[in-house]
């Protein structure tokens, strides 16, 4: 009995599966763990495509609030800033620059119209808190006719200064002849040259094409908060697209105090030899 049972020999292993992997389990048992969660799981890519969706609506949401605190298409309506401006040209203003400073002598400027808000129009600003202005129809004499100036004496200052305005139309052939002569207590036109101190917070503005203009010379002067943002760029037509630049500033040097009557009068002969002498 013994002897039969050594022939026999020991029983048999049974076969390895050829189902089973090393781990000893089923490949089905393996599919669905793998499947229960890790990054290779076929919901993995969906999430990450929601997740850029949502980068891309808050970058534009952020983008459009940025835009729409900072800045403000504007379109020119009308002649009065010609030939700086034309009629129909459209600017880019920036609504943030006078969060941070106050509004600048030369500067272009989007307002609203006083006696009615409802409508933004374009000017420049020629006097700021603090300066004396005055407007002088008879200051030049230019072939004998007479040519405004604008004189202001900025705050702190002992002389007026000629304001230098480049920016207006070809004074030879379309010159400033209308409304020139100012300015009375409320920064209005007057027939007689006076001299007005701008109080605080308010701005003496004009378009640059000044016979055509609706400006402070009939409105007055124009109150700090009805300022909404200065033109920085002209984005069309496409020919003139570029940046606004400031009207020239007035002169830093000192000059020698003069009696206002006597300083006048020493600029209108000057004046009026140069004109002979060029006649």
């Amino acid at each position: 009995m013994h002897a039969e049972r050594e022939k026999q020999g020991p029983p048999e292993k049974l076969a390895k599966s050829p189902w089973r992997g090393r781990s000893g389990k089923s490949p089905q048992r393996q599919a669905r763990r793998g499947g229960e969660g890790g990054g290779g799981g076929p919901g993995s890519g969906g999430g990450k495509l929601v997740r850029d969706l949502l980068e891309v609506l808050a970058l534009a949401v952020a983008l459009y609030v940025v835009i729409t605190i900072c800045l403000q298409t504007v379109r020119v309506d009308g002649p009065s800033m010609i030939p700086t401006l034309q009629n129909n040209d459209l600017l880019f203003a920036d609504k943030l620059t006078y969060h941070l400073h106050a509004p600048e002598r030369g500067d272009i400027i989007v307002l609203k119209q006083p006696g009615d808000v409802n409508r933004d129009i374009i000017k420049r600003i020629i006097g700021v808190p603090g300066d004396t202005i005055e407007i002088d129809g008879t200051y030049h004499v230019v072939n004998g006719q007479p040519r405004p100036a604008v004189l202001i004496k900025p705050a702190g200052a002992k002389d007026f200064q000629v304001l230098p305005e480049p920016y207006l139309p070809n004074q030879t052939t379309d010159p400033w002849t209308d409304v020139d002569m100012c300015c009375d207590s409320n920064g209005k036109a007057t027939k007689t040259p006076q001299a007005l101190l701008i109080p605080r917070d308010e701005y003496f503005v004009m378009g640059d094409n000044r016979n055509v203009s609706l400006d402070s010379r009939y409105l007055g002067l124009i109150p700090r908060n009805n300022i909404i943002a200065r033109a920085r760029l002209r984005i069309w037509p496409l020919s003139t697209f570029g940046l606004l630049s400031r009207g020239p500033a007035l002169a830093t040097s000192l000059l020698l105090p003069l009696p206002l009557p006597l300083l006048r009068r020493r600029r209108r002969i000057a004046a009026l030899v140069a004109g002979r002498s060029r006649a």
